[in-house]
């Protein structure tokens, strides 16, 4: 192993230790979590969608609403959701030395438009009524997910690169209705996960072209986990007025990755190394929040509705992502760097969804919506203090301002405008559409790492922001009662 390739394994797993995060918001909800459960509730954006029950989709927020139905009812479609995340700002190369940092070179601006990639989110319910009581419901669905990707030429694709995740829900429910006012429910939930996380050199690095394009960290697998889900409706008398609460426990999926690296060093049981990562094995685990939602319905008169809805995201336990290679020992005791290698502390914070929808019904066979949200962001606001220290040891005096928010999670509050119908064709067939417009406050990131070099240690600064966040969605769904 020569010098050169050793400094070469040294920039890579400091490059690692702060590199990509975990997913950034491109469904443009909180954290990496996605809303889009039917197209009946984006038209109202969402307000009481575990209470309402228009069709068997309330099964995907609660797992009471398949006592509802007093047939077996069935609904399907999906959402299309293209965000739009844009971001710039300015790089600066620093070398470190004796009286202090030394920029490398004039700083680079340089933008980053659309790095949120769009998608479909597909959808499948059905609830089936065993008699007055007892009710079966079955939900498939996506609770998470995203892509992003940034170009090539990025000045920091060694901190924000390429991130996907795939996650499909399956939750068989079961119900119990009291005297058709009542009915509590109780889902398992079988989580299945895909994720793929990139980092690399920039393209064109200009302090060691040598090592542009080349790959830090190629890691991609999946994971099954299981959770729980419980939920209650209550409705008045005459139907007119009704009350949710459901609850969905956390999960937390320990990815099985195969990691590939043109830099990462890879050491046999002696501890010498042994090249770079080829497939090597590594486990990633995702700390997927609980949910606590609450919805109020209330039809005032034969042709207005409205609804209301609170949904609280205890996204408090999801800190910073962690890989763990087993594989990597020397002498039967872990390589220190890898169990753990730190990929991104994000430090997440719990917080509320607010939702308020209107309906009205011209007629038997027509509904019209409008909705409108606010959505708490689940990025922390203010500086990360570690951080901050971290560049005052490089010699940046008390240090230069590093944000919690950051290029790969450039999260931010956001409101929601939302307008849908209904039409049914007959008691049996009914189809819904929705579209909603989402937009968020453009928001300051500020990042830094310091990296080791054949020239020494080398400080990468980003000093910009996010210049747009917005997204549309646009949903369709049947609904059929046998």
């Amino acid at each position: 192993m020569t010098i050169k390739t050793l400094r070469k394994a040294a920039l890579a797993a400091a490059i690692c230790s702060v590199s990509g995060g975990v997913f950034s918001s491109g469904a443009m909800a909180a954290g990496f979590g996605l809303q889009e459960s039917s197209s009946s509730g984006l038209g109202r954006a969402f307000a009481a969608e575990n209470t309402i029950g228009d069709n068997a989709a309330i099964l995907a927020r609660n797992p009471a609403g398949s006592a509802l139905f007093n047939e077996i009812a069935i609904s399907g479609g999906a959402t299309y959701v293209n965000p739009e995340i844009d971001a710039a700002g300015y790089t600066e190369y620093y070398a470190r030395t004796e009286a202090g940092p030394f920029l490398l070179a004039e700083p680079l601006f340089a933008t980053a438009d659309d790095y949120a990639s769009s998608a479909w989110v597909p959808n499948a319910y059905l609830a089936v009524p065993f008699n007055d009581c007892w009710s079966f419901g079955l939900a498939i669905n996506t609770d998470y997910g995203l892509e992003t990707d940034f170009d090539a030429d990025w000045p920091v694709t060694h901190i924000a690169d390429k991130t996907e995740l795939i996650s499909v829900d399956i939750a068989p429910s079961v119900a119990f209705d009291f005297n058709n006012q009542f009915s509590v429910g109780i889902s398992a939930n079988f989580l299945y996960a895909d994720a793929t996380l990139e980092s690399k050199v920039p393209s064109d690095f200009i302090i060691d072209p040598s090592l542009s394009d080349a790959r830090i960290l190629d890691a991609d697998g999946d994971d099954w986990d299981y959770g729980w889900a419980i939920g209650a409706i209550w409705r008045s008398v005459d139907g007119r007025t009704r009350v949710g609460i459901s609850y969905q426990s956390e999960m937390d999926p320990e990815i099985d990755a195969d990691v590939d690296s043109d830099l990462l060093p890879a050491f046999n049981n002696s501890g010498q190394i042994v090249g770079t990562f080829s497939g090597e094995k590594a486990d990633l685990t995702l700390d997927l929040p609980d949910i606590l939602e609450l919805g109020l319905y209330h039809r005032f008169s034969d042709n207005w509705g409205v609804a209301v809805g609170a949904l609280w995201t205890d996204w408090d336990d999801f800190q910073r992502l962690e890989a763990f290679f087993p594989d990597q020992t020397a002498g039967g005791a872990p390589i220190p760097n890898y169990n753990p290698l730190h990929i991104k502390e994000e430090n997440f914070e719990s917080g509320w969804r607010y939702s308020l929808g209107l309906e009205y019904y011209p007629c038997d066979e027509v509904t019209w919506r409008v909705g409108y949200a606010y959505d708490e962001g689940a990025a922390r606001d203010g500086l990360n203090e570690d951080a901050v220290n971290e560049t005052a040891q490089f010699g940046f005096g008390a240090g230069l301002p590093v944000t919690w928010r950051t290029l790969s999670i450039p999260d931010a509050d956001r409101q929601w405008v939302t307008f849908g119908g209904t039409y049914e064709f007959n008691n049996q067939l009914s189809i819904d559409g929705g579209l909603a417009y989402l937009w968020g406050d453009d928001e300051t990131i500020q990042e830094f790492s310091a990296l080791p070099t054949s020239a020494g240690t080398l400080g990468t600064y980003f000093n910009g922001g996010t210049t747009n966040l917005e997204a549309w969605l646009t949903g369709v769904s049947l609904n059929y009662k046998f």
